[in-house]
């Protein structure tokens, strides 16, 4: 059970959250966690929701390269909540099964596309690593430009974001999830 209840447009909720849960629906048609949670921040939780869709959806990237950089911050940050959905919006954009077990068991990069070796090593070293290599930081900035470094930048950091948002809301997913493979010591 989260440590906190959804809010809603209603008089249970401030002003400032109610207003941030209206743009929310307005613009998403829904309001998933953890933008959710931050409409308790008022404002805040609505530009939230705008960076994220915009990250998601109107970036250089495609929605494959998206949702993989999606799911290599939530391996980061251990977030079994959103990775079970991004796995699923992966699949169905068309990332390989084969880069999501790479991500999940911190597995070789060997058998991939260079694209998906690509972004899994940037996100690995970018949120797990002391710094992002001069090579790596090279290869991705000669794949997708400027734009598109800063690009998988945002969306990595966005979600590792998120993934903290959930947890100190105790947000969990389901027992039928996807989870994550148990990190090795």
């Amino acid at each position: 059970m989260p440590r906190m209840p959804f809010p809603e447009d209603t008089d249970d909720f401030s002003d400032e959250t109610r207003a941030a849960v209206r743009h929310i629906l307005e613009t998403r048609k829904s309001m998933p966690p953890p933008s959710s949670y931050l409409t308790y921040a008022g404002e805040a939780g609505a530009r939230l929701s705008d960076l994220v869709d915009h990250l998601r959806n109107r970036t250089s990237l495609t929605v494959a390269e998206s949702e993989l950089a999606i799911i290599v911050a939530n391996r980061a940050a251990n977030a079994d909540f959103i990775w079970n959905a991004h796995v699923k919006l992966g699949l169905a954009a068309g990332m390989r099964e084969e880069a999501i077990n790479a991500v999940d068991t911190y597995g070789p990069l060997d058998d991939l596309t260079d694209d998906e070796a690509l972004i899994i090593q940037f996100g690995r070293e970018l949120l797990e690593a002391p710094a992002v290599n001069d090579d790596t930081y090279e290869a991705v900035r000669n794949r997708y430009g400027e734009k598109g470094l800063l690009e998988l930048t945002a969306i990595m950091s966005v979600y590792m974001m998120n993934a903290n948002i959930l947890r100190v809301m105790e947000h969990k997913a389901a027992p039928d999830a996807r989870h994550l493979s148990p990190r090795k010591s």
